[in-house]
């Protein structure tokens, strides 16, 4: 029996933790790295100031790279880095967090309502520099 995709987010969701655009905001400043997954037609329109950039198809071959270039101080183990992940509504970023908690890492979430939700709350967003 095939498994709609709905569905299957939902099953993700249920195995990851979210987290509020707020406290992605507000993790912006502790050090947390924030992970855009979208497409980069999606990213280019505007992402989270900070925000590294880890298309989706991508992801699980770019993150252990990215973990070290942001975090290089080493006062914790990659794997307990924490790391919020957002897409453009939810349901990709819950994907990918699953993906990296299959991968090993430990303190991960994913972003409710993704950069809809960001856009909603009235907080800001840039363009990209570089990509």
């Amino acid at each position: 029996m095939l498994m709609n995709p709905s569905d299957y987010v939902a099953m993700a969701k249920a195995k990851i933790r979210e987290c509020a655009v707020t406290d992605a905001q507000d993790c912006a400043s502790t050090g947390t790295m924030l992970v855009d997954i979208r497409e980069l037609n999606e990213y280019q329109r505007g992402h989270i100031p900070g925000a590294v950039y880890a298309p989706r198809g991508l992801l699980e071959f770019e993150i252990h790279r990215l973990v070290a270039e942001r975090h290089p101080d080493q006062e914790s183990a990659p794997e307990d880095r924490a790391i919020v992940l957002y897409c453009g509504t939810g349901g990709r970023s819950a994907l990918a967090a699953r993906t990296l908690l299959d991968l090993g890492y430990r303190n991960v979430r994913s972003m409710a309502g993704g950069i809809v939700a960001w856009h909603a709350a009235g907080l800001p967003v840039e363009q990209p520099r570089q990509v």
